[in-house]
């Protein structure tokens, strides 16, 4: 298994993207293509890469990106539960609420015990 640093990556990513006219003028065979990336990557890092080698790991990060991507999107599209929406809005108001400065007291035990007294008595 080849080990990339991130140095590394930010080429081959930059490589890819400054140099996206090129790559699409190569048609269906990029070899050359990714051959010099590896090329500019080995000369700034000593290393030795192969063209296939950088092809695979820009194919992979391209792939581990779309599947973090819908990931994220089935998060954002699950539907939200009823305890979850009202926690939400409570959170929502309550930080909106600190923010002007509107913030009312929690009552004290005696007030909740004569509300709790009174509705009991009107059943």
């Amino acid at each position: 298994m080849v080990e990339w640093t991130d140095s590394q990556i930010r080429i081959l990513i930059d490589e890819r993207r400054n140099r996206n006219d090129e790559y699409h003028n190569f048609g269906r065979n990029r070899i050359r293509f990714w051959d010099s990336i590896a090329t500019r990557i080995n000369q700034e890092h000593n290393t030795s890469f192969n063209g296939h080698q950088c092809k695979k790991k820009f194919m992979n990060l391209v792939q581990n990106y779309n599947e973090i991507e819908e990931h994220e999107e089935a998060e954002r599209e699950r539907p939200e539960d009823e305890f979850n929406r009202i926690c939400s809005l409570n959170t929502s108001n309550y930080r909106r609420n600190r923010d002007v400065g509107n913030t009312t007291p929690a009552p004290s035990v005696e007030e909740v015990e004569h509300v709790l007294s009174v509705r009991s008595s009107v059943r």
